[in-house]
């Protein structure tokens, strides 16, 4: 970024038309407070919310232009109301730094050829970003860029900016931001903590205009150290009694008085004071001048303010003549930022005429100058834009947008942004005749094309719906499944399965097949019952000829399979797998093939099936790598990481997790981010880091809910039960637990494990003989097998049922020799051998020495510190049943349990004599554990406790949770008690 220059701030905001500036004390004391924490080198956020016209804008202006002033870069960026860039409050910010000599050494594809590669390559991912690129001709495999890489040019780019001064990057009206946008802010945020970055974000805060993606999308900052959110109030009536002081020259106790009035009035909203104030000095009620003589004219008990901002429009529309309103009016069709050559190409009147009318209206309030060249007006607001097009009769609005989009189409060179504007504007005027309609669907098509491309689904699919809402039938159909295909990648799977259903109930022949396709890939990604995938694909397959060589008949078929794999039909969909990949591999076609692959993984996995499911998981990964195909290398490094942690396997874990990683980024999928987590929580657990995994499980349930309806909230309550049980947190829950409650109305075997953790016997012994009536055969084809199977063991061992242990042994030693995992990584609990042995020690069997040291040598193998003590005190409780020896085996146990936590672990090793008893710190916290804590009682924040123990600040909020798991507390002020509780302040 060398030579790199800020670009000048907006004109506007230093117009002197501007109206006085007042109040907002409070919010300019938090503001300064943060702007001190990012000159010390701390990346801070302010969200600044209200409603509409409460003056987020006119904040975030002032105090932009004050820090601009003391050196800062200010970068400002937006969002519109209407068809914007998938990216959009980040492509002005992000044109500001691509730098001049990128755009010199570019060909007209984008592509920098003089530059060295590194930077060629980051200016072409901001373009991207920025929407400057042209969509690439074939985005299949791994053409397309990365999420990960495009958005950390982005960060990398930003970091450059702060490197050299302070970066404020503003950025409004985020309740318009798309799914992308809010990714970007999510991640360039989570990446600058140790930046001089102030992110500043103004939104609103009512409906209809509230944003839930956003509200999810600041939730989830809001737990990072340095984000705040400041929602505006009106003013209050000393406020405005200053504002009609400096800005209507009223003497003091006048403008008190007509402050109270101008209150009840506008409620303190800025915008509406601002208006009603310019609509009375307008109609002469406060004259220019100052003195007594202005003082006594204003008469405020006639008052009335206006009901709407529609309102106040409409009377000041009423005044301007027929050229100055239809000038008006097509640009407020034009957008907020009004470009003068657009609307005088447009404009049915002279070209005097339309810009004397541009006057007019900049002199009537209802435009302001953008900069100082004369080329561009803005509407001061969206809402007195927004009433302008709501006054407009809808014929003549569709003809205006049908005027700008010709002009657009002339004289606009070929880009993203000019596919994105008509397509806008001919969906707005589509009604004036099929050309129009086609049009409009042709820009949408090219416009959710690029924004595939760059990986913005979500912008994609909505726009590809558009469109089909806007095309003829014979089309509708495959650009539904276009939505569909973006919704999934989008993470949308409900929405995806929609339209499949839709399209396979109204299409016929092949696209009816497809859309059966369509419809099981996003069933099987949420794990959700393949029932309703099994009709559609078969009904779609009865209604073609059956031809082998047909590549669509045979992905069918591979789909079919997963889909009867997920009812349970397991045998079946391995016949059907198997002989999808058969056909594939005889048609040759790759494409085929890594589907068919990726299918077969997921048609049940026993034991028995291990060592083929991971030959084709290998075969998948590296086809992918040949291919390019990032997509297919999910499913494939998924179930590598799953046998390997099955065969006690820990390189191939870590490889799985590698590719797994990859691909979740690359590809901008959430799902397979989702699952990128599960596996990363399985290697915190089994290390015995639970603060780490207890805040992966908290991210995994963020980031289900974004599934929609098809959340994730079952499997992360396993993940949460099974680090509180580890750690002895599940005791404060034994209040809400009867032992009466219905199994029919819960998840049985969870129920059952909570008995038994809890020590109730009886409803424990109760549920798990009524499990074993019958009742198994439901859970026995499900991913969640193993974990089942363990609790119910976990039940019999506790309470010595030699019956029940007998009858779970066969099904048990189905897995001898191998690891037990359920699921997605929802449950790891180590060797099936530690399991097999402490059944045949209840049993009076003689294998169980050899099972323990098996199963010890499969935890030492997997580097696995929580399944080693679980094995070691399972041993030592055997040898105690058989009147041996325990205390080195109780030794090695509470030596790994005390440091761990493994509270689970030290109370099933029992008082015994030869127990040799470790001195151990409250809840196990470490001694660097027992610094941050006593901080913590001090009041300190992360970034304080950081620069006292001269650790990083990421490094001092691993410890703040770690801290928090180990002692329950469920924040940094119930840690404080704790550690004065403890005596840890001294």
């Amino acid at each position: 970024m060398s030579g790199w220059a800020p670009p000048p701030l907006p004109t506007r905001w230093s117009s002197p038309a501007r109206p006085a500036f007042v109040g907002r004390r409070s919010e300019l004391g938090v503001l300064e407070e943060a702007w001190t924490a990012v000159r010390a080198g701390s990346r801070q956020v302010v969200f600044l919310g209200g409603e509409p016209g409460a003056g987020k804008s006119r904040l975030l202006a002032e105090v932009c232009t004050v820090l601009h002033r003391q050196g800062a870069a200010v970068l400002l960026g937006t969002c519109a109301g209407e068809f914007g860039p998938p990216y959009q409050p980040f492509v002005e910010p992000i044109e500001a730094l691509l730098s001049d000599a990128a755009d010199t050494d570019s060909d007209r594809n984008g592509t920098a050829s003089s530059r060295p590669d590194a930077a060629a390559v980051a200016d072409e991912r901001l373009r991207t970003l920025a929407g400057r690129r042209a969509p690439p001709a074939d985005d299949r495999h791994g053409r397309r860029e990365h999420r990960p890489e495009l958005y950390d040019a982005a960060v990398d780019a930003f970091r450059a900016v702060a490197g050299q001064r302070p970066l404020v990057l503003a950025l409004e009206d985020l309740h318009w931001a798309g799914r992308a946008s809010l990714q970007l802010l999510s991640h360039l945020v989570e990446q600058t903590a140790e930046c001089p970055v102030l992110v500043l974000g103004t939104h609103r805060t009512t409906a209809p205009d509230r944003s839930p993606a956003l509200v999810g999308a600041i939730a989830a900052l809001y737990r990072l150290d340095g984000v705040r959110r400041l929602d505006l109030g009106g003013l209050d009536t000393e406020d405005i009694a200053e504002y009609l002081t400096l800005e209507g020259r009223l003497p003091a106790r006048r403008a008190r008085r007509t402050a109270a009035v101008l209150r009840d009035q506008t409620g303190g909203n800025p915008f509406l004071l601002r208006e009603l104030w310019r609509d009375l000095s307008a109609r002469g009620v406060s004259p220019a001048g100052g003195g007594a003589g202005a003082a006594a004219a204003v008469d405020t008990a006639g008052w009335q303010a206006p009901v709407t901002v529609r309102d106040t429009v409409a009377g000041r529309l009423d005044r301007l003549s027929a050229p100055e309103r239809e000038t008006l009016e097509l640009a407020a069709v034009v957008g907020e930022d009004v470009d003068v050559a657009t609307v005088l190409a447009a404009s049915t009147w002279s070209s005097d005429s339309t810009l004397a009318a541009l006057d007019v209206a900049a002199a009537f309030g209802l435009l302001e100058p953008a900069s100082g060249a004369g080329g561009m007006f803005r509407f001061p607001h969206a809402l007195a834009r927004q009433a302008i097009l709501d006054l407009m009769p809808p014929t003549r609005r569709a003809r205006q947008h049908a005027r700008v989009a010709a002009v657009i189409e002339a004289i606009a060179p070929v880009s993203e942004r000019r596919a994105q504007r008509l397509a806008s504007h001919y969906a707005q005027a589509q009604a004036l005749g099929p050309d129009l309609a086609e049009r409009a669907v042709r820009y949408l098509t090219e416009a959710a094309r690029a924004a595939d491309a760059s990986l913005a689904h979500g912008d994609a699919a909505r726009w590809f719906e558009q469109a089909a809402a806007l095309s003829v039938a014979g089309r509708q159909d495959e650009l539904l499944l276009s939505a569909a295909r973006s919704h999934l990648l989008g993470g949308d799977f409900a929405r995806a399965r929609t339209l499949g259903e839709q399209v396979a109930g109204t299409g016929a022949g092949t696209v009816r097949l497809r859309a059966a396709i369509a419809y099981e890939d996003a069933s099987w990604r949420p794990g959700r019952p393949g029932h309703r995938a099994v009709e559609l694909l078969s009904a779609g397959l009865a209604g073609m000829v059956r031809d082998p060589a047909d590549p669509l008949h045979v992905r069918a078929v591979a789909s079919l399979g997963r889909a009867l794999a997920f009812t349970g039909a397991t045998e079946q969909a391995g016949v059907l797998g198997s002989r999808a990949i058969a056909l594939a591999r005889e048609l040759g076609d790759e494409d085929l093939l890594a589907h068919a692959l990726q299918a077969s993984l997921w048609n049940g996995l026993r034991p028995v099936d291990a060592g083929a499911k991971l030959a084709r998981a290998v075969e998948l990964s590296r086809l992918t790598e040949r291919t390019g195909d990032l997509e297919q290398l999910g499913p494939a490094a998924y179930y590598r990481g799953v046998i390997s942690y099955l065969q006690g396997d820990p390189v191939g874990l870590g490889q799985a997790q590698e590719d797994l990683v990859r691909m979740a980024r690359g590809t901008g999928q959430g799902f397979f981010d989702y699952m990128a987590g599960c596996l990363r929580y399985a290697r915190q657990f089994v290390v015995g880091d639970f603060g780490a995994a207890h805040d992966t499980c908290a991210a995994l349930l963020e980031m289900g809910e974004s599934f929609g309806s098809d959340d994730t909230e079952g499997p992360c309550a396993v993940q949460g039960y099974l680090i509180r049980r580890e750690t002895g947190a599940l005791e404060r829950i034994r209040p809400l637990v009867t032992g009466t409650e219905l199994p029919a109305d819960r998840w049985a075997p969870g129920l059952l494990a909570l008995y038994t953790e809890l020590d109730l016997d009886e409803p424990a012994a109760r549920l798990l003989g009524w499990l074993l009536d019958g009742q198994l055969g439901r859970y026995q084809e499900s991913a969640q097998w193993p974990c089942v199977l363990v609790f119910l063991v976990e039940a019999a061992l506790a309470l010595e049922d030699e019956a029940a242990a007998g009858v779970l042994r066969p099904m048990l030693a189905e897995y001898a020799g191998l690891n037990l995992v359920a699921g997605q990584f929802v449950g790891v609990f180590g060797s099936a051998d530690r399991y097999l042995g402490a059944v045949d020690s209840l049993l009076g069997r003689g294998t169980a020495e050899e099972l323990f040291a098996t199963a010890l040598d499969m935890d030492t193998r997997m580097g696995a510190p929580v399944h080693r003590a679980h094995t070691l005190a399972a041993w030592a409780r055997h040898r105690r049943r058989a009147g041996r020896p325990v205390g080195e085996l109780v030794e090695q146990a509470d030596a790994l349990a005390g440091p761990l936590g493994l509270v689970r672990v030290r109370r099933s090793l029992g008082p015994a004599p030869a127990r040799h008893v470790v001195p151990r710190r409250p809840d196990s916290l470490t001694p660097r554990e027992l610094e941050v804590v006593r901080l913590l009682g001090r009041g300190l924040l992360n970034r304080q406790i950081a620069e006292q123990l001269v650790i990083s600040e990421n490094t001092a909020a691993n410890h703040v949770r770690s801290i928090l798991t180990k002692t329950g507390s469920g924040n940094r002020t119930q840690a404080a008690m704790y550690a004065a509780a403890q005596g840890l302040l001294d």
